[in-house]
């Protein structure tokens, strides 16, 4: 009798383990997952290369393996569900393995929907900065980087008009790059006086659009400052 227990115990124990192990999410590559059918509601791990981010506020971004590129909407952190892509840490080059199901989003576009992030080790732009990262360097009049800085500067102390008084002063302007190109949000950062404050945020305000700078293919918005010097 104890022997035919010890048996039907063994027998439960390798059912639990056997069921144990089935419950254990496939590894597919990204070209197998694309191929899953729209009524497969299976949880799958794809491991990849983060090739690209969408979208940081609705955390989605292309994943990429040697099988080809899929795209991951609404990552999210098992420890912390509410965490963003950037306080997840995740950034372009990352390598990561995420969990979720497959979703025909409006009958044509496949994505992994709401994928949970299993693991990340760091890729190659974490130790950049986020100048370094960009795709491309604002450019003002055709010049780039540096160089469209300091044309940004020549054209700003060329226009402004010196005060009748012969007052004169430095002023630091400090202004953002919007993502359309255009010269926004202009304020002093240190002044000179009233009138030729006044008159450097006028100009700087007036200045041409930038073509403005882009991070995985898409314009961002960039913040600087100019001196604009009245003598």
């Amino acid at each position: 009798m104890k022997t035919l227990t010890l048996r039907f115990i063994s027998l439960i124990t390798a059912a639990a383990m056997c069921l144990s192990l089935g419950a254990q999410p496939r590894q597919l590559t990204v070209k197998e997952f694309l191929k899953l059918s729209p009524k497969d509601t299976t949880s799958y791990i794809v491991k990849g290369v983060v090739d690209k981010i969408r979208s940081a506020s609705s955390g989605s971004f292309y994943l990429k393996d040697r099988t080809g590129t899929m795209l991951v909407y609404g990552i999210q952190d098992p420890s912390d569900p509410s965490a963003s892509i950037k306080k997840m840490g995740i950034m372009r080059g990352d390598t990561v393995a995420v969990q979720g199901r497959f979703l025909l989003y409006a009958g044509q576009t496949k994505e992994m929907k709401d994928g949970r992030l299993l693991s990340k080790a760091d890729g190659p732009e974490h130790g950049k900065t986020f100048l370094e990262r960009l795709d491309r360097q604002p450019s003002f009049q055709g010049k780039e980087g540096d160089e469209g800085t300091k044309a940004f500067s020549k054209w700003v102390n060329e226009h402004v008009k010196r005060p009748a008084n012969g007052e004169k002063g430095t002023v630091v302007v400090d202004y953002a790059i919007g993502r359309n190109g255009k010269v926004q949000e202009v304020q002093v950062k240190r002044g000179a006086s009233p009138a030729l404050d006044a008159e450097a945020v006028r100009v700087v305000k007036s200045a041409p659009k930038w073509k403005p700078a882009k991070y995985d293919g898409v314009p961002v918005r960039l913040t600087a400052y100019v001196t604009v010097v009245f003598d």
